[in-house]
């Protein structure tokens, strides 16, 4: 699914871009879905779960902030030390460019004149709970929102891991799971639904939580009707293509997300 190099150097950066943006702040995406399951993958299946491409960072924003508030949110300065690590913006997202051999950092003009292929383009995404009607006026971009990180800032469903250094917010499984059945039908490139419904099956499956537990979590934020509507469209070839990149049984991966979906 993703190369080892292009795991590698988002992980080695991951660290990095964790100890220097400022909280309140929790990790999203595949690389909270790693730290949450890896452990037990690890212990059962002999590996490592897989890692990811991108960096996603949640925030929280309150559409009632001045424009002082905005500019000394979490989210604002954030914004500025990515740049200061030499993270450019494009569109809501901001992006690094290494070469995929040496992993060496390219400068932007560097990477206009190398081909594609012998480059890692990674992103660091910044997500919001709610979007400003300001945000694009001060900072240039419109963020990607997340209305479900309202269950992490005001709801409290995180815990604290210090996985890759510093400690961060992590969302508890339901969370996560949650977000991944939000957005796994509106990915535009495979690779990231096939990454959404491994992650689905793998949270459900390696978390901490039991799960008949962690079933009724994920049903009391997402809809029962909803979940099980999103199940409905994963194809034989989604799950085959999933198996192939966590080597499990594609059975398997269909009988715990079918289970997951039954009232």
């Amino acid at each position: 699914m993703y190369t080892e190099n292009e795991i590698e150097i988002s992980k080695s950066n991951l660290s990095t871009v964790i100890s220097n943006v400022k909280e309140p702040v929790c990790l999203l995406g595949g690389w909270a879905v790693y730290i949450t399951v890896n452990q037990r993958f690890n212990a059962e299946q002999g590996r490592d779960y897989i890692g990811s491409r991108d960096i996603d960072l949640g925030f929280h924003i309150d559409e009632t902030w001045s424009d002082e508030q905005l500019q000394k949110s979490a989210f604002s300065k954030s914004i500025e030390i990515l740049k200061e690590m030499k993270y450019y913006g494009i569109g809501s997202r901001f992006v690094q460019h290494h070469d995929l051999q040496t992993k060496r950092l390219l400068t932007e003009e560097e990477s206009k004149k190398r081909p594609k292929y012998e480059m890692f383009d990674l992103f660091v995404d910044p997500v919001v709970d709610k979007i400003h009607s300001r945000t694009k006026a001060l900072f240039g971009l419109d963020p990607i929102d997340e209305p479900l990180l309202a269950n992490v800032f005001s709801g409290n469903q995180f815990v604290i891991s210090g996985y890759f250094g510093k400690e961060i917010m992590l969302p508890h499984p339901e969370v996560l799971v949650s977000m991944k059945i939000n957005s796994v039908l509106n990915r535009n490139k495979e690779d990231k639904r096939i990454k959404d419904i491994a992650d689905i099956y793998s949270l459900m499956w390696y978390s901490d939580t039991k799960f008949p537990d962690l079933k009724q979590r994920v049903q009391k934020i997402c809809d029962a009707e909803k979940i099980s509507s999103t199940v409905s469209k994963f194809t034989d070839q989604d799950y085959n293509s999933v198996s192939q990149a966590i080597g499990i049984g594609k059975d398997e991966i269909s009988r715990v997300i079918t289970e997951m979906a039954k009232k």
